[in-house]
């Protein structure tokens, strides 16, 4: 297994417009997929810390999905369009 980057949800700023482009996106798509693999818990979880203002507790939630090789796979290709 590769050395995966770690996860860290202060790396990313998103716009409504960014949001929008990734969540109709292809590659978006797959992600949300992916983050929505266990029904959807992560990330409920992670927004109900965002709406907290608890930034480390949403990125605690997201990073087992974040750091798996799919998961960076997807987001390169997204960073790059």
């Amino acid at each position: 297994m590769t050395n995966m980057p770690e996860f860290h949800l202060s790396d990313y700023s998103f716009s409504e417009a960014d949001v929008k482009r990734v969540l109709t996106s292809p590659e978006g798509q797959k992600l949300l997929r992916l983050l929505n693999r266990d029904g959807g818990a992560r990330l409920r979880q992670a927004a109900e810390a965002l709406k907290r203002g608890d930034q480390a507790a949403a990125q605690q939630a997201l990073r087992p999905v974040m750091e798996t090789e799919e998961a960076a796979r997807l987001v390169q290709s997204i960073n790059r369009e």
